[in-house]
């Protein structure tokens, strides 16, 4: 794989911008040894419409056993890392089960049947 030759199975309709990709592998390449070291092996693949993206990270023997990740660069990452990006935020509003039979007979109004149920996703 150089500048000039793509490497083999490469789709044909993306051998005339392969300069491009090739200036994208070097970039994930220099990422990839700024994260995780140099000799780390790791797989890269291309879109259809010519970018380049890590597919996995093969971690070798002679490595640590134990694997240490960066820390993702700002909040809105380690949300997405650790979960919290999947949970909606009014779900941490009802914080008690919903009791239809106390709240009947606290507030008998047509409201009652309605105080816990989470709001729509839009």
């Amino acid at each position: 794989m150089s500048l000039l030759r793509p490497p083999q199975g490469f789709p044909p309709h993306l051998a005339m911008f392969w300069p491009l990709i090739w200036v994208q592998v070097l970039l994930l390449r220099a990422a990839v040894r700024a994260s995780y070291g140099k000799g780390v092996q790791y797989h890269w693949s291309v879109t259809s419409n010519g970018r380049v993206f890590l597919t996995s990270i093969d971690w070798m023997p002679g490595q640590k056993k134990e694997r240490t990740f960066p820390k993702p660069a700002n909040d809105r990452l380690a949300a997405a890392c650790d979960g919290r990006a999947f949970t909606p935020a009014y779900s941490t509003l009802c914080a008690e089960p919903y009791d239809a039979v106390n709240a009947a007979v606290a507030r008998p109004s047509a409201q009652a049947s309605t105080l816990n149920l989470p709001l729509p996703e839009t």
